[in-house]
Protein backbone atom coordinates (compact mmCIF):
# COMPACT_ATOMS: atom_id res chain seq x y z
CA UNK A 1 0.00 0.00 0.00
CA UNK A 2 1.22 3.43 -0.79
CA UNK A 3 2.44 5.86 2.04
CA UNK A 4 -0.87 8.13 1.32
CA UNK A 5 -3.28 5.00 0.80
CA UNK A 6 -1.86 4.14 4.54
CA UNK A 7 -2.57 7.92 6.12
CA UNK A 8 -5.95 7.74 4.43
CA UNK A 9 -6.56 4.64 6.32
CA UNK A 10 -4.99 5.79 9.08
CA UNK A 11 -7.64 8.87 9.05
CA UNK A 12 -10.57 7.20 8.27
CA UNK A 13 -10.05 4.89 11.50
CA UNK A 14 -10.39 7.32 14.18
CA UNK A 15 -13.19 9.80 12.42
CA UNK A 16 -17.21 9.19 12.56
CA UNK A 17 -20.22 11.04 11.97
CA UNK A 18 -22.78 12.15 13.76
CA UNK A 19 -26.08 13.87 12.43
CA UNK A 20 -23.84 15.07 9.33
CA UNK A 21 -20.68 16.36 11.77
CA UNK A 22 -17.04 14.56 11.51
CA UNK A 23 -16.34 13.35 15.20
CA UNK A 24 -12.60 12.77 15.74
CA UNK A 25 -12.29 9.32 17.94
CA UNK A 26 -10.13 10.60 19.99
CA UNK A 27 -12.14 13.55 21.14
CA UNK A 28 -13.45 12.60 24.92
CA UNK A 29 -17.48 12.13 24.50
CA UNK A 30 -19.20 13.83 27.84
CA UNK A 31 -23.13 13.05 27.64
CA UNK A 32 -25.26 15.17 30.08
CA UNK A 33 -29.07 14.26 31.11
CA UNK A 34 -31.24 17.81 32.50
CA UNK A 35 -33.87 18.60 33.81
CA UNK A 36 -35.12 22.04 35.68
CA UNK A 37 -38.21 23.70 37.36
CA UNK A 38 -39.39 20.30 38.32
CA UNK A 39 -42.24 22.53 40.66
CA UNK A 40 -43.50 19.17 42.75
CA UNK A 41 -44.98 17.90 39.37
CA UNK A 42 -45.84 14.98 40.77
CA UNK A 43 -48.96 14.18 38.72
CA UNK A 44 -49.29 14.79 34.59
CA UNK A 45 -49.22 17.94 34.44
CA UNK A 46 -50.53 20.16 31.07
CA UNK A 47 -49.89 23.40 29.25
CA UNK A 48 -52.90 25.47 31.07
CA UNK A 49 -53.12 23.45 34.11
CA UNK A 50 -50.73 22.47 37.15
CA UNK A 51 -52.08 18.82 37.40
CA UNK A 52 -53.91 17.04 33.68
CA UNK A 53 -57.15 16.09 34.43
CA UNK A 54 -58.31 15.49 30.88
CA UNK A 55 -56.73 11.67 30.77
CA UNK A 56 -55.79 12.58 26.82
CA UNK A 57 -52.64 13.77 24.76
CA UNK A 58 -52.82 17.04 26.44
CA UNK A 59 -51.25 15.64 29.36
CA UNK A 60 -47.80 15.94 29.96
CA UNK A 61 -44.63 14.63 32.24
CA UNK A 62 -45.26 14.20 35.99
CA UNK A 63 -42.57 12.42 37.96
CA UNK A 64 -43.44 8.99 36.84
CA UNK A 65 -42.58 9.74 33.10
CA UNK A 66 -39.37 12.15 34.33
CA UNK A 67 -38.30 8.96 35.60
CA UNK A 68 -38.56 7.16 33.00
CA UNK A 69 -37.27 9.30 30.61
CA UNK A 70 -34.09 9.52 32.65
CA UNK A 71 -33.50 5.31 33.14
CA UNK A 72 -34.23 5.32 28.83
CA UNK A 73 -31.32 7.89 28.33
CA UNK A 74 -29.24 6.73 31.48
CA UNK A 75 -29.87 3.16 29.88
CA UNK A 76 -28.40 4.57 26.39
CA UNK A 77 -25.65 6.17 27.79
CA UNK A 78 -25.03 5.07 31.37
CA UNK A 79 -22.32 7.40 32.08
CA UNK A 80 -24.53 10.65 31.62
CA UNK A 81 -24.48 12.83 34.49
CA UNK A 82 -27.65 13.66 35.39
CA UNK A 83 -28.17 17.82 36.36
CA UNK A 84 -31.02 18.83 38.18
CA UNK A 85 -31.02 23.12 37.87
CA UNK A 86 -33.38 23.78 40.57
CA UNK A 87 -36.88 24.98 41.45
CA UNK A 88 -37.83 21.87 42.31
CA UNK A 89 -39.96 23.01 45.13
CA UNK A 90 -43.39 24.64 44.80
CA UNK A 91 -46.61 24.53 42.18
CA UNK A 92 -49.19 22.47 42.97
CA UNK A 93 -50.53 20.90 46.00
CA UNK A 94 -48.17 18.10 46.26
CA UNK A 95 -46.00 20.57 47.84
CA UNK A 96 -48.28 23.31 49.68
CA UNK A 97 -49.77 20.25 51.92
CA UNK A 98 -46.74 17.59 52.20
CA UNK A 99 -43.43 20.46 51.65
CA UNK A 100 -39.93 19.32 51.47
CA UNK A 101 -39.99 15.40 53.15
CA UNK A 102 -42.25 14.36 49.45
CA UNK A 103 -39.68 16.43 47.33
CA UNK A 104 -36.51 14.71 48.81
CA UNK A 105 -38.04 10.86 49.08
CA UNK A 106 -38.89 10.99 45.38
CA UNK A 107 -35.95 13.18 44.12
CA UNK A 108 -33.83 11.35 45.62
CA UNK A 109 -34.72 8.09 43.43
CA UNK A 110 -33.26 9.51 40.26
CA UNK A 111 -29.55 8.87 40.44
CA UNK A 112 -28.36 12.51 40.31
CA UNK A 113 -24.85 13.36 40.18
CA UNK A 114 -25.61 17.60 41.30
CA UNK A 115 -28.13 19.82 42.33
CA UNK A 116 -28.54 23.27 42.52
CA UNK A 117 -30.81 25.73 45.07
CA UNK A 118 -33.76 27.33 42.98
CA UNK A 119 -35.15 30.64 44.32
CA UNK A 120 -38.24 28.66 45.33
CA UNK A 121 -36.39 26.44 47.53
CA UNK A 122 -36.66 28.93 50.03
CA UNK A 123 -40.18 29.83 49.92
CA UNK A 124 -41.12 27.87 53.76
CA UNK A 125 -37.51 29.92 54.91
CA UNK A 126 -34.39 28.14 55.76
CA UNK A 127 -36.46 26.04 57.96
CA UNK A 128 -38.34 24.20 55.00
CA UNK A 129 -35.42 24.27 53.00
CA UNK A 130 -32.02 22.57 55.28
CA UNK A 131 -33.57 19.71 56.24
CA UNK A 132 -34.22 19.10 52.09
CA UNK A 133 -30.60 20.06 51.51
CA UNK A 134 -29.25 17.03 54.28
CA UNK A 135 -31.90 14.29 52.85
CA UNK A 136 -30.67 15.20 49.41
CA UNK A 137 -27.94 11.91 48.14
CA UNK A 138 -26.26 14.00 45.54
CA UNK A 139 -24.26 16.99 46.32
CA UNK A 140 -25.69 20.47 46.61
CA UNK A 141 -23.50 23.63 44.46
CA UNK A 142 -24.45 26.95 45.23
CA UNK A 143 -21.21 29.23 44.81
CA UNK A 144 -22.90 32.85 45.38
CA UNK A 145 -24.79 32.12 48.66
CA UNK A 146 -23.45 33.53 52.14
CA UNK A 147 -25.03 31.16 54.18
CA UNK A 148 -22.64 32.85 57.38
CA UNK A 149 -25.52 34.28 59.19
CA UNK A 150 -28.16 30.78 58.60
CA UNK A 151 -25.94 28.33 60.64
CA UNK A 152 -28.26 25.52 59.86
CA UNK A 153 -27.14 25.48 56.57
CA UNK A 154 -23.64 25.26 57.33
CA UNK A 155 -21.95 22.07 55.11
CA UNK A 156 -25.70 21.45 53.20
CA UNK A 157 -23.57 22.67 50.10
CA UNK A 158 -20.58 23.54 48.33
CA UNK A 159 -19.71 26.33 45.85
CA UNK A 160 -18.39 23.62 43.64
CA UNK A 161 -17.80 19.94 43.01
CA UNK A 162 -15.16 18.12 41.04
CA UNK A 163 -16.75 14.52 39.30
CA UNK A 164 -14.92 12.15 36.95
CA UNK A 165 -15.78 10.46 34.22
CA UNK A 166 -13.72 7.73 32.01
CA UNK A 167 -10.74 9.55 33.48
CA UNK A 168 -11.60 12.84 33.23
CA UNK A 169 -12.08 15.60 35.79
CA UNK A 170 -15.40 17.54 35.17
CA UNK A 171 -15.75 20.85 37.39
CA UNK A 172 -20.05 21.36 38.26
CA UNK A 173 -20.40 25.23 39.83
CA UNK A 174 -23.69 26.38 41.21
CA UNK A 175 -25.24 29.34 41.03
CA UNK A 176 -28.69 30.94 42.66
CA UNK A 177 -30.84 34.17 41.36
CA UNK A 178 -30.26 36.92 43.33
CA UNK A 179 -34.06 37.81 42.63
CA UNK A 180 -34.50 34.97 45.34
CA UNK A 181 -33.54 38.14 47.97
CA UNK A 182 -37.12 39.56 47.28
CA UNK A 183 -38.34 36.77 45.42
CA UNK A 184 -39.07 34.07 48.23
CA UNK A 185 -38.22 34.07 51.99
CA UNK A 186 -34.61 33.33 52.57
CA UNK A 187 -34.35 35.28 55.79
CA UNK A 188 -30.46 35.92 56.15
CA UNK A 189 -29.00 34.40 53.95
CA UNK A 190 -27.31 36.84 50.99
CA UNK A 191 -27.12 35.87 47.28
CA UNK A 192 -24.01 37.39 45.86
CA UNK A 193 -22.90 38.23 41.73
CA UNK A 194 -23.38 34.89 40.53
CA UNK A 195 -20.76 36.27 37.40
CA UNK A 196 -18.49 37.30 39.95
CA UNK A 197 -18.60 33.78 42.00
CA UNK A 198 -18.59 31.89 39.00
CA UNK A 199 -15.76 33.47 37.46
CA UNK A 200 -13.48 32.50 41.06
CA UNK A 201 -14.69 29.44 40.78
CA UNK A 202 -13.94 28.45 37.61
CA UNK A 203 -10.59 30.01 38.10
CA UNK A 204 -9.77 27.97 40.86
CA UNK A 205 -10.59 24.60 39.24
CA UNK A 206 -8.56 26.01 36.17
CA UNK A 207 -5.63 26.09 38.08
CA UNK A 208 -6.41 22.50 39.60
CA UNK A 209 -5.85 21.49 35.86
CA UNK A 210 -9.84 20.95 36.09
CA UNK A 211 -10.45 21.49 32.21
CA UNK A 212 -13.82 20.88 31.54
CA UNK A 213 -16.15 23.19 33.72
CA UNK A 214 -20.04 22.75 34.00
CA UNK A 215 -22.09 25.47 35.57
CA UNK A 216 -25.21 24.35 36.88
CA UNK A 217 -27.44 27.84 37.03
CA UNK A 218 -31.03 28.44 38.87
CA UNK A 219 -30.47 32.57 36.87
CA UNK A 220 -31.64 32.33 33.80
CA UNK A 221 -31.43 32.28 30.28
CA UNK A 222 -30.47 36.06 30.34
CA UNK A 223 -28.08 35.91 32.85
CA UNK A 224 -26.74 32.10 31.52
CA UNK A 225 -26.29 34.04 27.90
CA UNK A 226 -24.70 36.87 29.49
CA UNK A 227 -22.34 35.06 31.61
CA UNK A 228 -21.36 32.60 28.97
CA UNK A 229 -19.91 35.77 26.72
CA UNK A 230 -18.36 38.02 29.91
CA UNK A 231 -16.53 35.29 31.82
CA UNK A 232 -16.87 32.51 29.43
CA UNK A 233 -12.92 32.03 28.84
CA UNK A 234 -12.84 29.24 31.85
CA UNK A 235 -16.54 27.76 31.49
CA UNK A 236 -17.39 25.36 28.57
CA UNK A 237 -21.31 24.29 29.49
CA UNK A 238 -23.95 26.53 31.84
CA UNK A 239 -26.88 24.36 32.75
CA UNK A 240 -29.46 26.51 33.22
CA UNK A 241 -32.66 27.02 34.93
CA UNK A 242 -35.59 29.57 35.92
CA UNK A 243 -36.58 31.41 33.23
CA UNK A 244 -38.44 28.64 32.11
CA UNK A 245 -36.98 28.80 28.57
CA UNK A 246 -38.00 26.56 25.75
CA UNK A 247 -34.86 25.67 23.26
CA UNK A 248 -35.78 23.88 20.43
CA UNK A 249 -34.74 23.45 16.90
CA UNK A 250 -37.48 23.49 14.73
CA UNK A 251 -41.31 23.88 15.56
CA UNK A 252 -41.71 23.10 19.27
CA UNK A 253 -43.78 19.90 19.86
CA UNK A 254 -45.76 21.41 22.37
CA UNK A 255 -46.58 24.55 20.00
CA UNK A 256 -45.38 26.81 23.07
CA UNK A 257 -43.05 29.68 22.06
CA UNK A 258 -38.88 28.82 21.65
CA UNK A 259 -36.27 31.02 23.21
CA UNK A 260 -33.69 29.75 21.02
CA UNK A 261 -31.96 26.94 19.29
CA UNK A 262 -30.93 23.89 21.32
CA UNK A 263 -27.99 24.34 22.63
CA UNK A 264 -26.88 28.13 22.52
CA UNK A 265 -23.64 28.42 21.49
CA UNK A 266 -21.46 31.92 22.60
CA UNK A 267 -17.60 32.72 22.21
CA UNK A 268 -16.46 33.97 25.21
CA UNK A 269 -15.59 37.95 24.78
CA UNK A 270 -12.26 36.65 26.22
CA UNK A 271 -10.94 34.09 24.44
CA UNK A 272 -12.00 34.40 21.02
CA UNK A 273 -12.62 31.04 19.60
CA UNK A 274 -13.68 29.40 22.94
CA UNK A 275 -16.88 28.42 22.48
CA UNK A 276 -19.45 28.28 25.52
CA UNK A 277 -22.63 26.34 25.65
CA UNK A 278 -25.93 27.18 27.21
CA UNK A 279 -28.75 24.55 27.83
CA UNK A 280 -32.13 24.34 29.64
CA UNK A 281 -35.07 22.42 29.32
CA UNK A 282 -38.35 24.41 30.21
CA UNK A 283 -39.91 23.44 32.87
CA UNK A 284 -42.71 21.43 35.04
CA UNK A 285 -41.30 17.95 33.14
CA UNK A 286 -42.71 19.20 29.88
CA UNK A 287 -39.16 18.43 28.73
CA UNK A 288 -35.69 16.46 29.61
CA UNK A 289 -32.65 17.86 28.47
CA UNK A 290 -30.66 16.12 26.39
CA UNK A 291 -27.05 16.82 25.29
CA UNK A 292 -23.78 14.73 23.84
CA UNK A 293 -20.75 17.49 24.05
CA UNK A 294 -17.19 15.93 21.95
CA UNK A 295 -13.97 17.83 23.66
CA UNK A 296 -10.27 17.85 22.64
CA UNK A 297 -7.39 17.21 24.75
CA UNK A 298 -7.14 20.71 26.05
CA UNK A 299 -10.74 20.68 27.35
CA UNK A 300 -12.01 22.59 24.28
CA UNK A 301 -15.31 22.37 22.94
CA UNK A 302 -15.28 20.18 19.50
CA UNK A 303 -18.68 19.36 18.34
CA UNK A 304 -21.84 17.98 19.80
CA UNK A 305 -25.25 15.93 19.47
CA UNK A 306 -28.52 16.01 21.03
CA UNK A 307 -32.03 17.31 21.58
CA UNK A 308 -34.55 17.44 24.58
CA UNK A 309 -37.11 14.32 25.05
CA UNK A 310 -40.97 15.60 24.51
CA UNK A 311 -42.09 13.79 27.51
CA UNK A 312 -45.96 13.41 26.27
CA UNK A 313 -47.82 10.36 26.23
CA UNK A 314 -45.27 8.63 23.78
CA UNK A 315 -42.94 8.41 26.71
CA UNK A 316 -44.66 5.56 29.21
CA UNK A 317 -44.61 6.25 33.12
CA UNK A 318 -42.73 4.23 35.47
CA UNK A 319 -45.75 1.48 36.85
CA UNK A 320 -43.63 0.91 40.33
CA UNK A 321 -42.92 4.54 40.84
CA UNK A 322 -46.62 5.59 40.20
CA UNK A 323 -47.28 2.92 42.61
CA UNK A 324 -45.07 4.17 45.15
CA UNK A 325 -46.60 7.63 44.62
CA UNK A 326 -50.40 6.10 45.25
CA UNK A 327 -50.42 6.69 49.38
CA UNK A 328 -49.58 9.74 49.00
CA UNK A 329 -52.30 10.57 46.12
CA UNK A 330 -55.03 8.65 48.29
CA UNK A 331 -53.94 11.13 51.19
CA UNK A 332 -53.92 14.21 49.22
CA UNK A 333 -57.03 13.74 47.11
CA UNK A 334 -58.79 12.73 50.79
CA UNK A 335 -58.09 16.38 50.64
CA UNK A 336 -58.29 18.37 47.48
CA UNK A 337 -60.94 16.73 45.70
CA UNK A 338 -63.92 18.23 47.74
CA UNK A 339 -65.74 20.43 45.40
CA UNK A 340 -66.21 24.20 46.68
CA UNK A 341 -67.28 25.52 43.30
CA UNK A 342 -68.49 25.71 39.65
CA UNK A 343 -67.80 28.14 36.91
CA UNK A 344 -69.19 28.31 34.09
CA UNK A 345 -66.29 29.14 31.59
CA UNK A 346 -62.45 28.09 32.10
CA UNK A 347 -60.48 30.76 34.17
CA UNK A 348 -57.03 31.11 31.94
CA UNK A 349 -54.37 32.19 33.12
CA UNK A 350 -52.18 32.83 30.35
CA UNK A 351 -52.98 36.42 29.12
CA UNK A 352 -52.81 37.85 33.03
CA UNK A 353 -49.24 38.87 32.32
CA UNK A 354 -50.29 40.83 29.07
CA UNK A 355 -53.74 42.06 30.41
CA UNK A 356 -56.63 42.02 32.29
CA UNK A 357 -58.10 38.06 32.59
CA UNK A 358 -61.33 36.71 33.74
CA UNK A 359 -58.77 34.22 36.64
CA UNK A 360 -57.04 37.57 37.95
CA UNK A 361 -60.64 39.35 38.29
CA UNK A 362 -61.87 36.13 40.05
CA UNK A 363 -59.03 36.66 42.53
CA UNK A 364 -58.93 40.22 43.07
CA UNK A 365 -63.20 40.41 43.19
CA UNK A 366 -62.82 37.67 46.21
CA UNK A 367 -60.15 39.50 48.13
CA UNK A 368 -61.96 43.01 47.69
CA UNK A 369 -65.45 41.62 48.62
CA UNK A 370 -64.40 39.35 51.74
CA UNK A 371 -62.11 42.83 53.06
CA UNK A 372 -64.95 44.88 52.48
CA UNK A 373 -67.75 42.62 53.98
CA UNK A 374 -65.65 43.23 57.23
CA UNK A 375 -66.38 47.05 57.52
CA UNK A 376 -62.93 47.50 58.44
CA UNK A 377 -63.16 51.61 57.09
CA UNK A 378 -65.03 53.56 55.34
CA UNK A 379 -62.31 54.91 52.50
CA UNK A 380 -62.36 53.54 49.03
CA UNK A 381 -60.99 49.81 49.02
CA UNK A 382 -59.04 48.37 46.11
CA UNK A 383 -57.09 45.24 45.62
CA UNK A 384 -53.52 45.21 44.12
CA UNK A 385 -52.07 41.83 43.00
CA UNK A 386 -49.68 40.22 40.83
CA UNK A 387 -49.91 38.04 37.86
CA UNK A 388 -46.75 35.88 39.60
CA UNK A 389 -49.03 35.16 42.50
CA UNK A 390 -51.52 33.04 39.75
CA UNK A 391 -49.68 30.24 39.24
CA UNK A 392 -52.03 27.97 37.12
CA UNK A 393 -55.66 27.98 35.32
CA UNK A 394 -58.93 26.79 36.42
CA UNK A 395 -61.05 24.82 34.15
CA UNK A 396 -64.88 25.19 34.13
CA UNK A 397 -67.36 23.09 35.80
CA UNK A 398 -66.81 21.90 39.22
CA UNK A 399 -64.01 23.82 41.16
CA UNK A 400 -62.33 21.61 43.75
CA UNK A 401 -59.97 22.51 46.71
CA UNK A 402 -56.99 21.02 44.78
CA UNK A 403 -57.67 23.70 41.60
CA UNK A 404 -57.95 26.62 43.77
CA UNK A 405 -54.41 25.82 45.82
CA UNK A 406 -52.48 24.40 42.38
CA UNK A 407 -53.59 28.64 41.34
CA UNK A 408 -52.43 29.66 45.05
CA UNK A 409 -50.06 27.36 46.34
CA UNK A 410 -47.32 29.86 48.30
CA UNK A 411 -49.92 30.12 51.65
CA UNK A 412 -49.82 33.66 51.31
CA UNK A 413 -51.57 35.64 53.75
CA UNK A 414 -54.09 37.92 52.00
CA UNK A 415 -54.01 41.22 54.49
CA UNK A 416 -55.40 44.96 54.22
CA UNK A 417 -53.44 47.91 54.63
CA UNK A 418 -54.00 51.78 54.73
CA UNK A 419 -51.56 53.86 51.82
CA UNK A 420 -51.51 56.95 50.26
CA UNK A 421 -52.55 56.83 46.48
CA UNK A 422 -49.06 58.04 45.50
CA UNK A 423 -47.80 55.04 47.12
CA UNK A 424 -50.41 52.97 45.19
CA UNK A 425 -49.48 54.89 41.66
CA UNK A 426 -45.85 54.06 42.25
CA UNK A 427 -46.33 50.22 42.66
CA UNK A 428 -48.67 50.47 39.47
CA UNK A 429 -45.19 51.68 37.54
CA UNK A 430 -43.22 48.94 39.29
CA UNK A 431 -45.06 46.55 38.15
CA UNK A 432 -43.75 47.45 34.16
CA UNK A 433 -40.32 47.24 35.59
CA UNK A 434 -40.23 43.34 34.88
CA UNK A 435 -40.93 41.88 32.06
CA UNK A 436 -40.65 38.42 29.87
CA UNK A 437 -41.16 40.01 26.48
CA UNK A 438 -41.01 43.78 26.33
CA UNK A 439 -43.33 43.59 23.15
CA UNK A 440 -45.84 43.14 23.61
CA UNK A 441 -45.46 43.20 27.01
CA UNK A 442 -45.81 40.23 29.26
CA UNK A 443 -44.75 40.32 32.89
CA UNK A 444 -44.31 38.80 36.18
CA UNK A 445 -45.84 41.70 38.42
CA UNK A 446 -48.28 43.00 35.72
CA UNK A 447 -51.53 43.98 38.06
CA UNK A 448 -54.53 42.02 38.45
CA UNK A 449 -57.06 44.76 40.23
CA UNK A 450 -60.54 44.93 41.76
CA UNK A 451 -62.10 48.41 42.71
CA UNK A 452 -60.62 50.52 40.31
CA UNK A 453 -59.98 50.92 36.56
CA UNK A 454 -56.40 51.17 35.42
CA UNK A 455 -54.61 52.25 32.22
CA UNK A 456 -50.69 51.87 31.93
CA UNK A 457 -49.17 52.21 29.00
CA UNK A 458 -46.46 49.56 28.86
CA UNK A 459 -43.91 51.43 26.03
CA UNK A 460 -42.88 54.33 27.68
CA UNK A 461 -43.64 52.64 31.20
CA UNK A 462 -46.40 55.26 32.40
CA UNK A 463 -49.43 55.11 34.76
CA UNK A 464 -52.04 56.76 31.82
CA UNK A 465 -54.40 56.59 34.63
CA UNK A 466 -56.16 55.28 37.75
CA UNK A 467 -59.90 55.22 38.77
CA UNK A 468 -61.06 54.34 41.82
CA UNK A 469 -64.71 53.61 42.55
CA UNK A 470 -66.36 55.36 45.12
CA UNK A 471 -70.30 54.62 45.79
CA UNK A 472 -71.30 53.67 42.23
CA UNK A 473 -68.80 56.24 40.50
CA UNK A 474 -65.45 55.94 39.84
CA UNK A 475 -62.95 58.76 40.49
CA UNK A 476 -59.36 59.44 39.37
CA UNK A 477 -57.28 58.60 42.10
CA UNK A 478 -56.22 61.30 44.85
CA UNK A 479 -52.02 61.33 45.60
CA UNK A 480 -52.89 62.47 49.07
CA UNK A 481 -56.13 60.61 50.05
CA UNK A 482 -55.63 57.15 51.49
CA UNK A 483 -56.87 54.22 50.49
CA UNK A 484 -57.83 50.61 51.80
CA UNK A 485 -55.81 48.17 49.59
CA UNK A 486 -56.38 44.61 49.81
CA UNK A 487 -53.06 42.83 49.17
CA UNK A 488 -50.99 39.84 50.03
CA UNK A 489 -48.45 39.65 52.78
CA UNK A 490 -45.61 39.55 50.54
CA UNK A 491 -45.84 42.75 49.23
CA UNK A 492 -46.00 44.23 52.19
CA UNK A 493 -43.01 43.00 53.53
CA UNK A 494 -41.55 44.75 50.23
CA UNK A 495 -41.44 40.94 48.16
CA UNK A 496 -40.25 41.74 44.51
CA UNK A 497 -38.94 44.69 45.33
CA UNK A 498 -42.33 46.76 46.35
CA UNK A 499 -40.88 48.54 49.02
CA UNK A 500 -43.27 51.19 48.75
CA UNK A 501 -45.50 49.36 50.47
CA UNK A 502 -43.30 48.03 53.52
CA UNK A 503 -42.01 51.70 53.96
CA UNK A 504 -45.74 53.76 53.81
CA UNK A 505 -48.22 51.66 55.36
CA UNK A 506 -50.36 51.64 58.34
CA UNK A 507 -52.86 49.88 60.37
CA UNK A 508 -52.49 46.45 58.81
CA UNK A 509 -55.18 43.30 59.02
CA UNK A 510 -54.76 40.05 58.69
CA UNK A 511 -57.61 38.53 56.31
CA UNK A 512 -56.65 35.37 55.90
CA UNK A 513 -54.52 32.58 53.60
CA UNK A 514 -54.87 33.34 49.94
CA UNK A 515 -56.36 30.10 48.68
CA UNK A 516 -58.39 29.70 51.79
CA UNK A 517 -60.03 33.08 51.31
CA UNK A 518 -60.97 32.35 47.62
CA UNK A 519 -62.39 29.28 48.73
CA UNK A 520 -64.54 30.60 50.92
CA UNK A 521 -65.71 33.24 48.62
CA UNK A 522 -66.39 31.02 45.59
CA UNK A 523 -68.41 28.75 48.27
CA UNK A 524 -70.85 32.04 49.15
CA UNK A 525 -71.46 33.11 45.53
CA UNK A 526 -71.08 30.20 43.39
CA UNK A 527 -71.92 29.71 39.65
CA UNK A 528 -69.11 32.26 39.11
CA UNK A 529 -68.77 33.83 35.66
CA UNK A 530 -65.92 36.43 35.65
CA UNK A 531 -66.29 38.78 32.92
CA UNK A 532 -63.31 41.04 31.19
CA UNK A 533 -64.92 44.77 32.25
CA UNK A 534 -61.84 46.64 30.60
CA UNK A 535 -60.86 47.42 34.64
CA UNK A 536 -57.23 47.00 33.37
CA UNK A 537 -56.20 48.64 30.06
CA UNK A 538 -52.77 48.25 28.46
CA UNK A 539 -51.52 50.63 25.77
CA UNK A 540 -48.77 49.22 23.33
Amino acid sequence: MSRSGVLFFVVWCVIKRIDGAVIRDDLYRLDIVHYNDFHDRFEETSLPYPVCKSNDSNCLGGFARLYSGVRMLLKEKPDALLLNAGDTFQGTYWYTLLKWNIIQKFINMLPNDVHAIGNHEFDDGVAGLAPYLAALQAPVVAANIDSSKEPTLNGLFKPHVVLERKGRKIGVIGVTTTETATSSNPQGVVFLDPIEAVKKEAEILTKQGVDIIIVLSHCGLDIDEKMANDIGENIDIIVGGHSHSLLWNGKSPSNESISGPYPVIIEAKEKPGHKVMVVTASAFTKYLGNITVYFNQKGELQSYDGTPIFLNRSIPEDPEIKEALKPYKDELYSIVNEVVGFAHNDLIAEPCGSTECTIGNFIADAYLETVQERNISDIPHVTFILRNMIRGSIEGGEINRGAIINVLPFTNKVVTVQIQGRHLLDALKRCMTSYWQESPFNGPWMPQVAGMHVTLNTTDKTVVSVLVKEGDNYKPIDPDRMYQVVTLHFLIRGGNGFTMFKENIHNLTQVGEDAKVVENYLKRVTPVNPILDRRLIIVN
